[in-house]
């Protein structure tokens, strides 16, 4: 075997030198003279909740420090940098915002969750030291419960704005006057619905649904703009007049929102790959017939199948989210046909909940199904008064039908086919039941548990117009036990439409 004794030698070479070295260093600890250097620490700060402020408002922030070697401080002795965290796309950067020790500074970022740090560095040690907190740029719009109100035959959108600092809601009467939005008086209210509309969700849609149009609000102040107009985000030759009744969808991988559009008896559907129009061709049509059918506007969607119903044949039929054209649903399905659909929602799991009626018994049934499975309940309907109930809601982790009967609210047990009252608000009328669909329920611990309550609108007639609606949410117990209130306001008008605007 051949050894290379120049390699040998060099590296015992080496290995001796560090040996060398470390008995050096370690017979030299005692050499040096350590001391304590002044650390400072930081109170009256907050780490745990953060700051929110209005984007143009004024953030102010007066932090107290603790000087382990420097009692007697003066503030000109330390340098102080308050910044701001902020990420562009690629583009990641500390912004400067003031350099005294207290914070007075006009925040112009836009709205969104940035980094707020603080570095106070000795001036005799050169040592800096560091803190940061979550800072919330919002306006007064920011996320929150948007409710449509009928105020004498006009529409009046109100808002129950989260704090995300103080966790309150705080209401605001007439949002729109509020934030000073240009969008023109409307008439009778058909829908408000909160959803984005372009894909990797860029843009988020504040659709106002109303007799006099169809309108976009700017997703941060509300303004609005003749271009806002749903007109504008449809392909075709449109109507002047056009108006949409309801917009309903979902969101596909979590990245592709998918939109359907009800108009007088007409399904349209909106696509990223159309570039996030609408195209103003029905698809409640069975291809190989001109003439479109009468389609109901409840539909139910999970992305990649939508189900409606043709109300002209009795019966439910599918589309896929390419097709301008519709199916009938598989006879193996077990789907039943010749009813009148009275409701039907899908909820976040994806079982779709539909009612429907015997047009010659006048009997009321209720089907289960998950889109593209055979159906797994279809019975009777023999809940109290249930013939007279005007509203609807499914619970989506119990499965109870809820309905009202003018001021009364009843909890239908599917299993026992047994309903029980949950609610009499005596003279008031409910106007309208839902369970909020939030997109961001699971990654947002508030959204995961405000999608199981139960949200009711109520409206006194005999009260003063404009104030005499009250909303309130209500848990939901297992095992038929009453709900519960968890919170309630009052002074809006007749509850028609209710949607979250979301953060996430």
């Amino acid at each position: 075997m051949k050894i290379n004794i120049k390699k040998i030698f060099t590296n015992s070479l080496l290995l001796g030198f560090f040996i060398a070295a470390f008995y050096a260093c370690d017979k030299d600890l005692g050499n040096y003279d350590y001391h304590d250097i002044n650390e400072i620490s930081f109170e009256s700060f907050d780490t745990v909740n953060g700051y929110n402020v209005f984007t143009g408002d004024s953030l102010k922030i007066y932090p107290d420090l603790v000087m382990t070697k420097d009692q007697n401080a003066s503030e000109n002795d330390y340098l102080y940098e308050w910044s701001i965290h902020i990420t562009e796309s690629y583009n990641i950067y500390d912004s400067i915002i003031s350099t005294e020790k207290n914070l007075k500074a006009k925040i112009l970022l836009d709205p969104g969750n940035y980094f707020l740090q603080y570095k106070v560095t000795d001036k005799t040690t050169g040592v800096p030291f560091h803190i940061r907190t979550n800072l919330l740029v919002s306006t007064p719009v920011y996320e929150g419960y948007l409710v449509l109100n009928n105020v004498d035959g006009q529409s009046r959108l109100d808002m129950l704005s989260y704090n995300n600092t103080d966790h309150i809601f705080i209401q605001y009467t007439d949002v729109l006057e509020k934030m000073g939005s240009s969008l023109p008086p409307q008439g009778e209210p058909y829908q408000i619905q909160c959803i984005y509309y372009t894909r990797f969700l860029e843009n988020y849609g504040i659709y106002l649904l109303t007799a006099s149009g169809s309108n976009r609000l700017e997703e941060e102040t509300f303004d609005w703009e003749p271009t806002y107009d749903i007109r504008y985000q449809m392909l075709g030759d449109i109507p002047a007049d056009f108006r949409a009744e309801k917009i309903s969808g979902t969101v596909l991988y979590g990245i592709f929102p998918l939109l359907y559009m009800y108009s007088d008896n007409n399904i349209y559907s909106h696509q990223p790959m159309n570039g996030h129009m609408f195209k103003y061709v029905p698809i409640n049509n069975y291809g190989n017939i001109s003439e479109p059918f009468k389609a109901s506007p409840y539909l139910a969607t999970n992305g990649n199948t939508a189900v409606m119903y043709d109300m002209d044949n009795q019966k439910f039929v599918t589309s896929s989210y390419q097709s301008v054209s519709v199916e009938e649903v598989p006879v193996a399905l077990n789907y039943p046909t010749g009813y009148d659909l009275v409701y039907m929602e899908r909820n976040y799991l994806g079982t779709v909940y539909a009612i429907l009626q015997d047009p010659s018994t006048s009997k009321y049934y209720m089907l289960r199904f998950q889109i593209g499975a055979e159906q797994d309940y279809f019975k009777e309907i023999t809940g109290t008064d249930f013939a007279n109930a005007t509203h609807y809601a499914v619970s989506p982790d119990l499965g109870y039908l809820f309905y009202s009967v003018g001021g009364k609210l009843y909890e239908y047990d599917l299993s026992l086919q047994t309903s029980i009252e949950m609610l009499d608000k005596g003279g008031e009328e409910i106007t309208y039941l839902s369970f909020q669909n939030f997109l961001g329920r699971s990654s947002n611990t508030n959204y995961g548990n405000w999608a199981k309550l139960l949200t009711v609108g109520s409206y006194d007639s005999s009260g003063t117009s404009g104030s005499n609606g009250t909303l309130g949410l209500y848990s939901v117990p297992p095992v038929n036990g009453q709900i519960v209130q968890t919170n309630q306001w009052t002074g809006f008008g007749k509850i028609i439409s209710v949607s979250y605007r979301e953060r996430y």
